[in-house]
């Protein structure tokens, strides 16, 4: 028996096929595409140029089962991605969640807990049984705060002292300025008129924490508890303590944001855990379960030998 997962994002499409014991026996990373943004056909190219690249790679034999979590499944984006994979794998038996669940099976196998993604933006799912319940994840119009949109935002609105007389002096001014290559001013105009990409300034505002930064501090200490928040009412909801697993580029390990979210979480019933497997992992582990495989340590140990392995050796990148 084989399996394969694939872990569909808005910028990369992971996807990984296994034996029925873990072992990776091909892998390859093709372009990633949100349907909800880019329309449902890049997404389609894309996962028929990796499920090719995929099999060319073993003796052309097709998984037996295949789970897809995919970045904006949700409505019939969810049927069309089903429908899709089983004309181009006829007999294999597929299911379709959203990337944020293989985020935690990845984590947690398939234990009931949470996942709370961090990166351009924010989202949190809850599992218990068959339940799964959504925290956030609205977009940058809706949501409070907490992602790296939301803070290369305020980061901007500081660096606008300059301009402002309402704001205290900060070096985040010099550093949004060195960014975009012009003064504040011209900045905030080229926001408006060309949508200039606030979430790509993120990283400004950590640099400026890292060298003491008042202003930068109080905005990753503000978006730090707005997670913090989505985080207590997911525990809340669980109604014991609380696994939650933590994924996205703004919670790696050893990162000044994650030390931030731990200090504002230290009294609330959780377990955080970052995945010590890629959530294409998550992925197999659906697949797995779908095809009946008991969840077992070795499956996991075999998986992460062959595809660290597969992946520093010869992943197929198109």
């Amino acid at each position: 028996m084989r399996l394969a997962g694939i872990d569909s994002g808005g910028t990369s499409c992971r996807l990984v096929l296994c034996g029925e014991d873990g072992t990776v026996l091909s892998a390859c990373r093709v372009p990633g595409h949100n349907p909800n943004a880019d329309g449902f056909g890049p997404l389609e190219q894309s996962l028929r140029q990796g499920l090719k690249a995929l099999l060319a790679q073993t003796d052309g034999q097709p998984p037996d089962a295949l789970h897809l979590g995919a970045a904006g499944e949700s409505g019939e984006n969810g049927a069309k991605l089903k429908t899709l994979l089983q004309a181009l794998l006829p007999g294999c038996r597929v299911s379709v969640s959203t990337d944020a669940l293989i985020a935690l099976s990845s984590g947690l196998g398939r234990r009931d807990g949470g996942v709370l993604i961090a990166g351009t933006g924010t989202v949190g799912f809850l599992r218990q049984g068959t339940d799964l319940r959504r925290f956030g994840g609205w977009g940058w119009m809706v949501d409070e705060g907490g992602s790296g949109w939301h803070i290369g935002r305020d980061g901007f609105r500081a660096a606008m002292a300059g301009e402002d007389s309402g704001l205290p002096e900060t070096g985040l001014t010099r550093l949004y300025e060195e960014h975009f290559g012009m003064p504040m001013a011209r900045a905030l105009t080229a926001l408006y008129r060309e949508q200039l990409p606030l979430a790509d300034c993120a990283p400004l505002v950590f640099a400026a924490y890292a060298r003491g930064d008042a202003a930068a501090e109080q905005i990753l200490r503000r978006n730090a508890a707005c997670l913090a928040q989505t985080l207590g009412r997911m525990a809340e909801a669980f109604g014991r303590r609380c696994p939650v697993v933590l994924v996205g580029g703004l919670l790696q390990e050893g990162s000044d944001y994650l030390t931030l979210l731990r200090e504002q979480t230290r009294a609330l019933p959780l377990e955080l855990i970052l995945p010590p497997l890629p959530p294409v992992y998550g992925a197999v582990c659906l697949a797995a379960e779908q095809a009946g495989l008991p969840e077992t340590e070795a499956f996991a140990r075999r998986f992460a030998a062959s595809y660290q392995k597969i992946t520093e050796g010869k992943e197929l990148a198109l």
